[in-house]
């Protein structure tokens, strides 16, 4: 989950981008489950049901979860961890077997309409990176057998850290080591019409920064025109870090000359609470930055290098996981506690507060 500020490319005009907006960008939220009193399935489900929430992603594919999502029409996100990815990516049989168990066993009565295989595993697992697209195109033959691939797209989530010189954005490139895997996962995500999974921290730019992103520019605050980050290959004008990520990615896409891959967010949000050295990590920033990400991706305004097309985002994440490893913020990126008190009050203006 930790994240680097942005990337070194193609100039803005020289490749022609063929993606086409797929309806509105939603809002979901992840479900970790690193918590000491972990809620129940009926409690999680009634909590997602009370605020609204259409959109989940899990880290995996909790049995008792799915069965209480079953009939809610919340859509659903399960995830291959990243140490069943070994044999998965291996075995053509054991990718059946867990599609069989985690997918087909559950639709559609729950609605299950994508499927993370790993979660960062270039910067987190190393050793697994060269079986990751063959555990993708594993997974992926077992819904086509089961006539599932059109309804439930396959992608893997990564580190926005994999995306090097990434300001100006129009520079960014991938880090050109995983270029073996990135090559065929694209291709991959291109037949099939998937997304590029990112995760984009923009707490961490900021942090890593040294002073040099402003806290406004991290939080979506509007910033005068004369502070704006500007692109000098493309003049986009960047008022905030999470486009500037965003775009840096479809820049180091089309350095690999593949201009035409949507853009998912699986995991952005930022810490209410955090050691000495985390000063910025409260309550008040995690309000402002959540609630201004929320409106930001829900007027389907884009990027300045895609205005419109749409970049549905899930917040990270649902709940405080009070066992997560780290420094205090590690333990709170929670919307709410596992009582199900929130930890804060969203304010969406027009939207209403949740």
């Amino acid at each position: 989950m930790f994240i680097t500020f942005m990337a070194v490319l193609l100039l803005f005009f020289m490749l022609p981008l063929s993606i086409s907006a797929s309806g509105d960008a939603f809002i979901g939220v992840n479900i970790g489950s690193d918590i000491s009193d972990m809620p129940g399935s009926t409690e999680i489900v009634s909590l997602l049901k009370a605020q609204s929430i259409q959109h989940v992603r899990l880290y995996d594919a909790d049995r008792a979860l799915l069965l209480a999502l079953a009939n809610t029409g919340i859509r659903v996100t399960v995830s291959v961890p990243n140490d069943q990815l070994l044999g998965i990516g291996q075995s053509n049989a054991t990718a059946a077997n867990w599609v069989t168990r985690n997918v087909i066993a559950h639709v559609p009565a729950t609605n299950i309409t994508a499927i993370c295989v790993g979660s960062e595993v270039l910067t987190t697992l190393p050793n697994a990176a060269p079986i990751i697209v063959s555990a993708i195109n594993f997974i992926h033959s077992a819904l086509v057998a089961a006539n599932l691939d059109q309804q439930i797209k396959i992608s893997s989530p990564h580190s926005s850290s994999i995306i090097l010189d990434s300001f100006p954005p129009s520079q960014a490139f991938f880090n050109r080591t995983w270029n073996p895997v990135m090559v065929p996962m694209l291709k991959f995500l291109q037949s099939t019409g998937s997304y590029l999974m990112l995760n984009v921290y923009p707490y961490y730019d900021y942090q890593q920064s040294n002073g040099v992103i402003p806290l406004d520019y991290a939080l979506f605050r509007p910033l005068p025109p004369n502070k704006e980050a500007v692109d000098s290959n493309t003049l986009l004008h960047y008022t905030n870090v999470f486009d500037a990520v965003v775009d840096a990615a479809y820049f180091a896409m089309s350095d690999l000359n593949f201009t035409n891959i949507p853009i998912m967010v699986t995991e952005s949000g930022w810490p209410s609470k955090g050691d000495s050295s985390e000063s910025d990590a409260t309550v008040d920033n995690a309000n402002t930055y959540n609630s201004n990400l929320i409106r930001h991706v829900l007027n389907n305004t884009g990027t300045p290098k895609h205005p419109g097309i749409a970049v549905s985002t899930y917040i990270y994440e649902l709940y405080n996981e009070d066992l997560r490893s780290g420094p205090v913020s590690e333990k709170n990126w929670g919307l709410f506690y596992a009582n199900g008190e929130p930890v804060y009050t969203l304010h969406l203006t027009g939207a209403g507060s949740t």
